[in-house]
């Protein structure tokens, strides 16, 4: 119990000594400078006052809420959620992001006891975009260390579909469960045999260079499928209607 109380007094001390040190340190305005799409389709510009990275809510959902003002210096906040936005497009083009960051909001598969098919609606960083898929980039506040009794922040990936219209994002490891098998028969296989037999190798190593790979691997996947793939994804109740 003492090491899970230490913890996490130290993750709130270094919370508050970010906190002040970001308050003190000169801002990049146009770091923080955004276009935000809300579900009715208008756009809001403004800058980012607080964002939903973990590290900026500890005692919050990370990747959902978040607070702008119209203006660099303004009083007045805005408070939107992942419920509230389509996309988040940061105005000022990086290195990385040669045409600034773009963060979507998608339902994030989430399997619980209740349902393997829960979902819940978060923010994503766009990766790649490919033919037939998207990879996404967001982090997490997560347990590590021995009795997990150290908090850090970890980089997940996932990935979605364009085929599937309800436009859900799933983590790399749930595309190899039973969670896609009924919507996409035989893709948590193909996942699987991806890494083995003479190719295995190669792939192995295009996973560790390349966050995206999973692109290549559902490409191949759909071509796999033949004709089939234009009837995917296969609705899940209907699925159980021809059971019945």
């Amino acid at each position: 119990m003492k090491h899970y109380l230490l913890s996490f007094l130290l993750t709130m001390a270094v919370f508050c000594v970010f906190q002040t040190a970001s308050a003190n340190e000169p801002e990049d305005n146009e770091s923080r400078h955004v276009i935000v799409t809300l579900k009715s389709g208008e756009k809001v510009e403004g800058y980012i006052y607080r964002n939903w990275q973990p590290e900026n809510s500890p005692f919050r959902e990370p990747n959902y809420m978040f607070k702008m003002t119209y203006t660099p210096d303004g009083d007045e906040k805005i408070e939107y959620t992942a419920d509230d936005v389509i996309s988040i497009k940061f105005v000022k083009a990086t290195e990385n992001d040669p045409e600034g960051q773009l963060w979507e909001s998608r339902p994030l598969a989430r399997p619980n006891f209740r349902s393997r098919y829960d979902t819940t609606q978060r923010l994503f960083c766009v990766n790649k975009v490919g033919k037939n898929a998207t990879t996404y980039w967001w982090n997490v506040l997560a347990s590590a260390g021995q009795n997990l009794s150290r908090q850090e922040i970890k980089t997940y990936y996932g990935v979605r579909f364009h085929n599937d219209p309800d436009g859900i994002v799933y983590t790399y490891s749930l595309v190899n469960s039973v969670i896609t098998e009924k919507k996409y028969p035989g893709l948590s296989d193909f996942y699987m045999e991806w890494f083995k037999g003479p190719e295995g190798k190669v792939h192995q190593k295009e996973s560790e260079e390349n966050d995206a790979w999973i692109l290549d691997m559902y490409d191949a996947y759909l071509e796999q499928m033949g004709d089939e793939a234009a009837n995917l994804p296969y609705s899940i109740k209907d699925k159980k209607a021809k059971k019945k």
